[in-house]
């Protein structure tokens, strides 16, 4: 059976989302195991939220995201950056500002989402994930 949308509801539900993403929440704790957090963007537009990770130097096997109706988990692991040496004993730390190991960022959305139709996509060291917002059927 087809869904149908009431159009003046979609456009009301955009101003509606806008005000509500005024208060996101982003979660402040942290898994005992996740070392850091990576920055993130968030953007709402009228059908859809999208959310953009700072994973440069990530592996995509090393991310895992989850999504549920209202709250959004990514976590994985970062390798420490070779110090492109080839010999053993010629390369010293000087400064080392990029975090390691361990991460997760957590997110709490004020709209549900259809997390089944959920897309991410890695591209130069961002992760995007798309995440559309779950319609009410009108019977």
């Amino acid at each position: 059976m087809p869904r149908s949308i009431r159009l003046s509801r979609l456009f009301s539900m955009a101003d509606q989302l806008a005000a509500q993403l005024q208060g996101l929440q982003f979660a402040g704790w942290k898994s005992p195991e996740a070392l850091w957090r990576p920055d993130v963007n968030v953007y709402a537009h009228s059908d859809r939220l999208e959310v953009c990770v700072d994973l440069a130097g990530v592996n995509k096997q090393e991310i895992q995201v989850e999504a549920e109706p209202r709250r959004l988990v990514v976590r994985g692991q970062r390798q420490t950056p070779d110090g492109r040496c080839d010999a053993e004993a010629c390369c010293r730390i000087l400064v080392m500002e990029i975090p390691e190991g361990n991460f997760e960022r957590v997110l709490e959305f004020p709209v549900a989402v259809d997390t089944e139709r959920v897309t991410a996509k890695q591209e130069n060291g961002w992760l995007w994930i798309t995440l559309p917002i779950q319609m009410e059927e009108v019977s």
